[in-house]
């Protein structure tokens, strides 16, 4: 299957999911106030399918920025998607599980998450908070996330793609640059790190930079004064910082991001939005899985079918 057709074909899954599930207005939280690239297009392609519906968003905000407020009990808390619903990236869960806690009346919606634990007892403990909420529906975006939660809760799960497959084509072609004769080795720096021998993949080409996001590899002025606007926001209760991110920061990293990986000729990547947005620009990549499988279960699940991608996998055990 080309990218297109594939492209088409989850935004189709996306929608046929998500439009029963979202039937009035709604808050939009936990959204990405920091470096992550990936994250950034999550929210994107979240705000083009929200842009379809007919519903109104009410709020968007962090998990910093969000305030706990009273909120109508018709009100729908949409909860961002992503990589980090589990027990390595503690802040997000934790906020996760304290909207649960708070607003039992509300309708609930997790957008698209890889789930992954490594510890069971804490895996139990939250299933039962998550199982407690009436209202409360997970998507995941991988076949193993499915099959775990739905052992695991009495929640609705619903399998869905990355809701970076949303973004409009023609908004990020706008941020295209020229393509050079090097390749792009996107190496991962954090908890999800893999040791690959990466000179065995990458020993035809004749120029490679190893790189990160950029934006991971040094903090940028913008971002500081996001961060700046939320300190802030804070302290005030006006929601500049809300407003910056969406209306300025948001826009300038998906520039960025674009820019920086359409320049290459070939790509090798450990990241899964690296991956996703090679796609999204109709480039083919080489896509080496993480430490604890999610990019393998994510191919595995949607991408397995696709010309022009080659998957290098290997068995891992997760970091301590």
């Amino acid at each position: 299957m080309d990218f297109n057709e594939k492209i088409n074909k989850l935004r189709t899954e996306i929608a046929k999911a998500l439009i029963p599930v979202i039937d009035n207005d709604y808050v939009l939280l936990g959204l990405p106030y920091y470096d992550n690239v990936g994250d950034v297009l999550i929210w994107e392609g979240t705000e083009n399918f929200l842009r379809t519906l007919s519903h109104k968003c009410l709020k968007r905000a962090s998990i910093d920025t969000f305030d706990f407020g009273i909120l109508d009990s018709n009100v729908i808390i949409l909860l961002q998607g992503g990589g980090n619903f589990g027990d390595i990236w503690i802040e997000h869960q934790a906020f996760r599980l304290k909207i649960i806690e708070k607003y039992p009346q509300n309708k609930i919606v997790i957008l698209p998450q890889t789930v992954f634990y490594t510890d069971d007892f804490i895996l139990k403990k939250e299933c039962v908070l998550l199982s407690d909420h009436s209202r409360l529906t997970i998507c995941v975006r991988d076949k193993r996330s499915y099959d775990l939660l739905k052992m695991s809760t009495s929640n609705q799960i619903l399998l869905i793609p990355d809701m970076a497959f949303y973004i409009d084509l023609q908004y990020i072609h706008r941020f295209v640059g020229k393509v050079r004769d090097k390749a792009l080795l996107l190496k991962r720096k954090d908890k999800e790190i893999v040791d690959w021998d990466f000179n065995e993949y990458i020993k035809g080409e004749r120029w490679v930079e190893v790189r990160d996001w950029p934006s991971m590899e040094k903090k940028s002025l913008l971002l500081r004064l996001l961060y700046k606007l939320v300190s802030i926001q804070i302290k005030t209760n006006f929601p500049i910082g809300d407003i910056f991110a969406f209306y300025y920061y948001r826009n300038r990293v998906i520039a960025q991001g674009v820019e920086f990986v359409s320049q290459y000729k070939n790509i090798y990547t450990t990241r899964l939005h690296v991956a996703i947005l090679s796609i999204l620009l109709n480039k083919p990549f080489f896509f080496f899985d993480n430490s604890y499988g999610k990019n393998s279960s994510f191919f595995d699940t949607w991408l397995f079918d696709l010309d022009n991608v080659e998957f290098i996998s290997k068995k891992i055990c997760p970091k301590e």
